[in-house]
């Protein structure tokens, strides 16, 4: 009896120090991740605090280059990234968790009187035209030598800019745009140009081939369809642009 009850208590304690030891390594486990420089409160900070919180990890957040950024993820030096495009070179590198969490589609937007001096891609041309610092839209547009493009460094910055008439138009995400020019009751003063892009832009949450963070890609992929199906990350996206100053 005695040693049953020695087993026991054995068997007890042994079971409870795993228990805290997987409590204590779960809890200590650290994912790294990667965004621009000076975009530490990013859109795109809080989108991987988001997915850390539902994951119950701890992240640590660096700064570097976009090309830096897919490098250290492709050797295992960071663990996960947000915004990327699946292309045919990259789509083997890095392990993509399904479905998109955000398709957006760029906009040119200007004063509503102006709207229909747009009809076509070349009356850009020759035009001023707002754009946000770092950003990449679409190849013939970033490579157009013959538009005449104004960084900023936030959309409302534009905004204003078209407002002031120092701009003639401006090209932003309409997923961000559309709530901000609500917010600021200027639907009817700042529109849509009748020329539009027609392209859509999937944006993925990958994970290195390398990182821990393999042993839950069945979690992150239902984190990922519940965050869409709930609308999170285009509430995320809405506060901070309503936020930006």
């Amino acid at each position: 009896m005695k040693v049953i009850v020695c087993l026991f208590l054995l068997f007890y304690f042994i079971s409870g120090e795993q228990a805290n030891a997987a409590k204590v390594s779960e809890e200590k486990l650290v994912i790294k991740a990667g965004v621009a420089k000076g975009f530490q409160k990013g859109l795109h900070a809080k989108y991987l605090t988001y997915f850390a919180d539902k994951l119950s990890v701890t992240l640590n957040i660096s700064t570097m280059s976009f090309a830096r950024r897919l490098h250290e993820l492709k050797m295992g030096k960071l663990d996960l990234m947000v915004g990327l495009q699946r292309t045919k070179t990259r789509k083997d590198e890095f392990i993509y968790i399904f479905p998109a969490y955000e398709t957006l589609r760029f906009r040119f937007y200007s004063l509503k009187e102006n709207s229909d001096s747009f009809t076509e891609y070349k009356d850009l041309q020759g035009k001023d035209v707002g754009i946000n610092r770092h950003a990449k839209y679409f190849s013939t547009f970033d490579l157009d030598k013959k538009i005449k493009k104004h960084s900023v460094s936030s959309l409302k910055q534009n905004i204003e800019l078209l407002l002031h008439k120092r701009i003639d138009a401006f090209i932003h995400y309409e997923e961000s745009t559309s709530p901000i020019l609500e917010q600021l009751n200027l639907n009817d003063k700042v529109v849509k140009t009748r020329y539009q892009p027609q392209h859509e832009y999937p944006h993925y949450l990958v994970i290195s081939s390398h990182s821990p963070l393999t042993h839950f890609q069945t979690r992150l992929e239902g984190i990922v369809k519940d965050a869409v199906k709930n609308g999170d990350l285009s509430h995320i996206r809405t506060e901070h642009y309503r936020q930006e100053k």
